[in-house]
């Protein structure tokens, strides 16, 4: 199918929350269960505006298994999630959670297709952008995914991405790459 000439490729940027973006159960010691517990990695908001700076979209994809497990509320996600996105500057373009756990008791809240390494989150961040910007395409080869853990390469890999760990992405020397 040849795309429009009107259409604009554009990258988009996946990144997991806890433990990349914001501090998460290794740094705090315990889960983010609420807006008093959002910490926001000293280098992430100034990597994000260079993101934004080049011409990213930015998606947040995160597991919050907290809310089936009734550990958080969806109001205290939203809110914490609305922390995340102010203490980072305000770059997400969009902010997606899968709020389902394998271990929760109501079997509709235990299965789902959005929580990673599944690539559902992906997948409805980059149809949500693409509402919002019915004139852009976001080819999964010129995305990046960035996590901590297994399940954050492993829903990149399922979604055609190319992965980056969040220590490294948090060096910013992976930016080099961006502007040559």
């Amino acid at each position: 199918m040849k795309m429009s000439n009107i259409e604009k490729r554009v990258p988009v940027l996946y990144l997991d929350l806890d433990g990349t973006v914001r501090h998460g159960a290794t740094e705090l010691g315990r889960f983010v269960n609420s807006a008093a517990d959002v910490v926001v990695f000293s280098e992430v908001p100034s990597l994000l505006a260079r993101y934004k700076r080049f011409g990213w979209r930015i998606v947040a994809v995160s597991n919050q298994g907290g809310i089936a497990l009734g550990h958080m509320s969806m109001d205290d996600c939203i809110e914490a999630m609305g922390a995340t996105n102010k203490q980072s500057g305000d770059a997400f373009d969009k902010m997606l959670w899968c709020p389902h756990h394998p271990d929760a008791k109501d079997p509709e809240m235990s299965v789902c297709w959005c929580r990673k390494p599944r690539p559902g989150l992906i997948i409805e961040g980059a149809l949500a952008l693409r509402i919002m910007n019915p004139f852009e395409m976001y080819p999964p080869h010129m995305g990046l995914m960035v996590g901590d853990r297994p399940e954050d390469a492993a829903a990149a890999g399922n979604a055609g991405l190319r992965f980056l760990d969040a220590a490294t992405w948090r060096t910013g020397e992976h930016l080099l790459s961006l502007t040559s």
